[in-house]
Protein backbone atom coordinates (compact mmCIF):
# COMPACT_ATOMS: atom_id res chain seq x y z
CA UNK A 1 0.00 0.00 0.00
CA UNK A 2 1.65 3.21 -1.07
CA UNK A 3 1.57 6.06 1.99
CA UNK A 4 0.13 9.51 0.77
CA UNK A 5 2.58 11.95 1.92
CA UNK A 6 2.06 15.93 1.70
CA UNK A 7 4.18 17.69 -0.90
CA UNK A 8 6.90 19.51 0.66
CA UNK A 9 7.61 22.88 -1.50
CA UNK A 10 10.87 24.41 -1.76
CA UNK A 11 11.89 27.98 -1.09
CA UNK A 12 11.75 28.42 -4.87
CA UNK A 13 8.24 27.52 -5.28
CA UNK A 14 6.56 29.01 -2.16
CA UNK A 15 7.82 32.38 -3.68
CA UNK A 16 5.23 34.80 -4.65
CA UNK A 17 5.28 34.79 -8.62
CA UNK A 18 5.11 38.03 -10.81
CA UNK A 19 1.35 38.08 -11.62
CA UNK A 20 0.31 37.74 -7.86
CA UNK A 21 2.71 40.81 -6.41
CA UNK A 22 -0.16 43.15 -5.91
CA UNK A 23 -2.05 40.36 -3.89
CA UNK A 24 -2.30 40.40 -0.62
CA UNK A 25 0.33 38.60 1.76
CA UNK A 26 -2.53 36.04 3.40
CA UNK A 27 0.49 34.91 5.77
CA UNK A 28 0.68 38.45 7.94
CA UNK A 29 -0.96 37.43 11.26
CA UNK A 30 -4.27 39.35 12.89
CA UNK A 31 -3.67 41.81 16.32
CA UNK A 32 -5.03 38.33 18.35
CA UNK A 33 -1.69 36.86 16.99
CA UNK A 34 0.43 39.45 17.73
CA UNK A 35 -0.89 39.66 21.08
CA UNK A 36 -0.58 35.72 21.85
CA UNK A 37 2.61 35.68 20.61
CA UNK A 38 4.14 38.93 22.66
CA UNK A 39 2.03 39.01 25.89
CA UNK A 40 4.86 40.71 27.68
CA UNK A 41 5.21 43.43 25.17
CA UNK A 42 1.27 44.18 24.77
CA UNK A 43 1.45 44.03 28.92
CA UNK A 44 4.38 46.66 28.86
CA UNK A 45 2.20 48.60 26.51
CA UNK A 46 -0.68 48.65 27.90
CA UNK A 47 0.61 49.58 31.66
CA UNK A 48 2.47 52.61 29.84
CA UNK A 49 -0.76 53.73 27.95
CA UNK A 50 -2.61 53.84 30.91
CA UNK A 51 0.00 55.71 33.26
CA UNK A 52 -0.07 58.25 29.96
CA UNK A 53 -3.87 58.68 30.18
CA UNK A 54 -3.78 58.86 33.63
CA UNK A 55 -1.10 61.43 34.20
CA UNK A 56 -3.11 63.20 31.62
CA UNK A 57 -6.63 63.31 33.48
CA UNK A 58 -4.59 64.44 36.79
CA UNK A 59 -3.20 67.39 35.23
CA UNK A 60 -6.61 68.04 33.85
CA UNK A 61 -8.13 67.91 37.08
CA UNK A 62 -5.08 69.90 38.65
CA UNK A 63 -6.12 72.84 36.44
CA UNK A 64 -9.97 72.39 37.03
CA UNK A 65 -9.43 73.22 40.49
CA UNK A 66 -7.05 75.86 40.22
CA UNK A 67 -9.18 77.46 37.84
CA UNK A 68 -12.37 77.07 40.25
CA UNK A 69 -10.53 78.22 43.52
CA UNK A 70 -9.51 81.22 40.97
CA UNK A 71 -13.13 82.13 40.34
CA UNK A 72 -14.73 81.76 43.76
CA UNK A 73 -11.42 84.24 45.18
CA UNK A 74 -12.40 86.37 42.37
CA UNK A 75 -16.30 86.23 43.08
CA UNK A 76 -15.60 87.34 46.83
CA UNK A 77 -13.76 90.49 46.18
CA UNK A 78 -15.24 93.90 44.94
CA UNK A 79 -14.51 95.32 41.87
CA UNK A 80 -12.18 97.65 43.40
CA UNK A 81 -9.92 94.78 44.42
CA UNK A 82 -10.45 92.64 41.41
CA UNK A 83 -8.68 95.90 39.54
CA UNK A 84 -5.96 96.12 41.83
CA UNK A 85 -4.91 92.41 41.62
CA UNK A 86 -5.32 92.81 37.92
CA UNK A 87 -2.51 95.16 37.73
CA UNK A 88 -0.09 93.91 40.31
CA UNK A 89 -0.58 90.48 37.75
CA UNK A 90 0.11 92.12 34.90
CA UNK A 91 2.96 94.44 36.68
CA UNK A 92 4.96 91.64 37.65
CA UNK A 93 4.28 89.87 34.75
CA UNK A 94 6.00 93.31 33.10
CA UNK A 95 8.28 93.01 35.54
CA UNK A 96 10.11 89.98 34.82
CA UNK A 97 10.19 90.41 31.14
CA UNK A 98 12.07 93.39 31.30
CA UNK A 99 14.07 92.01 33.70
CA UNK A 100 14.91 89.18 31.11
CA UNK A 101 15.26 91.57 28.13
CA UNK A 102 17.56 93.96 30.03
CA UNK A 103 19.98 90.69 31.09
CA UNK A 104 20.22 89.70 27.62
CA UNK A 105 21.21 92.94 26.16
CA UNK A 106 23.42 93.53 29.45
CA UNK A 107 25.36 89.99 28.10
CA UNK A 108 25.63 91.03 25.07
CA UNK A 109 27.43 93.52 25.32
CA UNK A 110 29.24 93.37 28.79
CA UNK A 111 33.04 94.23 28.20
CA UNK A 112 34.04 92.03 31.39
CA UNK A 113 34.22 87.93 31.42
CA UNK A 114 30.84 86.97 32.66
CA UNK A 115 28.64 83.70 32.87
CA UNK A 116 25.02 83.74 30.60
CA UNK A 117 22.39 81.17 31.69
CA UNK A 118 20.01 80.35 29.15
CA UNK A 119 16.90 78.66 30.54
CA UNK A 120 14.80 78.12 27.88
CA UNK A 121 17.96 76.28 25.95
CA UNK A 122 19.57 74.46 29.41
CA UNK A 123 23.13 75.78 28.44
CA UNK A 124 25.78 78.27 30.08
CA UNK A 125 28.23 80.40 28.28
CA UNK A 126 31.20 81.74 29.39
CA UNK A 127 31.43 85.14 27.19
CA UNK A 128 33.17 88.62 27.03
CA UNK A 129 31.72 91.11 25.05
CA UNK A 130 29.59 88.67 22.33
CA UNK A 131 32.32 86.91 21.97
CA UNK A 132 31.60 82.96 22.93
CA UNK A 133 34.53 81.17 25.43
CA UNK A 134 32.75 77.77 26.33
CA UNK A 135 29.36 76.61 26.18
CA UNK A 136 28.26 73.68 29.05
CA UNK A 137 25.41 71.95 29.01
CA UNK A 138 22.99 72.87 32.68
CA UNK A 139 20.62 71.10 34.53
CA UNK A 140 18.44 72.89 37.03
CA UNK A 141 17.16 71.82 39.95
CA UNK A 142 13.44 71.89 40.71
CA UNK A 143 11.55 75.27 41.62
CA UNK A 144 10.05 74.82 44.98
CA UNK A 145 7.05 76.88 45.98
CA UNK A 146 5.70 78.07 49.31
CA UNK A 147 3.59 75.58 51.33
CA UNK A 148 2.15 75.53 55.06
CA UNK A 149 3.29 72.18 55.70
CA UNK A 150 6.63 72.71 55.32
CA UNK A 151 9.03 75.24 56.67
CA UNK A 152 11.51 74.92 53.48
CA UNK A 153 12.06 78.83 52.09
CA UNK A 154 10.85 78.96 48.72
CA UNK A 155 13.41 78.24 45.50
CA UNK A 156 13.38 79.47 42.27
CA UNK A 157 15.11 80.11 39.25
CA UNK A 158 16.65 83.39 39.32
CA UNK A 159 16.16 85.61 36.03
CA UNK A 160 17.99 88.91 35.90
CA UNK A 161 21.47 89.70 37.05
CA UNK A 162 23.20 88.25 39.76
CA UNK A 163 26.95 87.98 40.95
CA UNK A 164 29.09 85.48 42.43
CA UNK A 165 29.32 85.59 46.03
CA UNK A 166 32.00 82.50 46.87
CA UNK A 167 33.45 80.08 44.99
CA UNK A 168 35.05 76.71 46.00
CA UNK A 169 36.01 73.71 44.67
CA UNK A 170 33.19 71.98 43.60
CA UNK A 171 30.27 75.31 43.37
CA UNK A 172 29.39 78.50 42.47
CA UNK A 173 27.58 80.65 45.42
CA UNK A 174 26.05 83.79 43.62
CA UNK A 175 24.32 86.89 46.07
CA UNK A 176 20.52 85.35 46.80
CA UNK A 177 22.01 81.99 47.38
CA UNK A 178 21.85 80.42 44.10
CA UNK A 179 24.35 77.39 43.84
CA UNK A 180 25.93 76.63 40.41
CA UNK A 181 27.11 72.98 41.07
CA UNK A 182 29.46 70.64 40.30
CA UNK A 183 28.42 66.98 38.70
CA UNK A 184 30.72 63.79 39.21
CA UNK A 185 29.19 62.39 36.12
CA UNK A 186 31.01 62.96 32.70
CA UNK A 187 28.16 62.48 30.68
CA UNK A 188 25.49 65.22 32.61
CA UNK A 189 22.44 63.61 31.51
CA UNK A 190 23.38 59.94 32.85
CA UNK A 191 23.56 61.69 36.52
CA UNK A 192 20.79 60.73 38.49
CA UNK A 193 21.60 62.42 41.77
CA UNK A 194 19.05 65.12 42.42
CA UNK A 195 19.50 69.28 42.13
CA UNK A 196 18.76 70.93 44.75
CA UNK A 197 15.26 73.21 44.39
CA UNK A 198 16.53 76.29 42.97
CA UNK A 199 20.11 75.49 41.92
CA UNK A 200 22.06 74.45 38.45
CA UNK A 201 24.67 71.41 38.09
CA UNK A 202 27.41 71.60 35.45
CA UNK A 203 29.75 68.89 34.19
CA UNK A 204 33.33 68.24 36.32
CA UNK A 205 35.31 69.08 33.35
CA UNK A 206 33.32 72.39 32.68
CA UNK A 207 33.90 73.68 36.20
CA UNK A 208 37.35 72.87 36.14
CA UNK A 209 37.92 74.77 32.60
CA UNK A 210 36.05 77.93 34.21
CA UNK A 211 37.20 78.09 37.68
CA UNK A 212 40.18 79.67 36.97
CA UNK A 213 38.79 82.91 35.40
CA UNK A 214 36.67 82.91 37.82
CA UNK A 215 36.13 85.51 40.72
CA UNK A 216 34.66 87.38 43.32
CA UNK A 217 31.81 89.94 42.02
CA UNK A 218 31.77 88.60 38.66
CA UNK A 219 28.59 89.11 37.08
CA UNK A 220 26.11 85.83 36.35
CA UNK A 221 23.06 86.85 33.27
CA UNK A 222 19.93 84.83 33.48
CA UNK A 223 17.45 84.74 30.54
Amino acid sequence: MEIFRPRQESGLETRRRPERAGEGDRRRGSWRDFRRAYPSFVFVLGLGLIAMVAVDAWLIAKRVTYNHDVKVLREHMTDAERERTDAIVQSEQNKLQIAIELAKRQAKFDKKLHLNVSVDSARMYLTREGALLREMPVQFGPERVPAESSSAPPAALPRGERTVADISDTRITLDGGTQILTSSSANLANDSTPVPPGALRIRKEDMDAIMPNLSAGMKVYFY
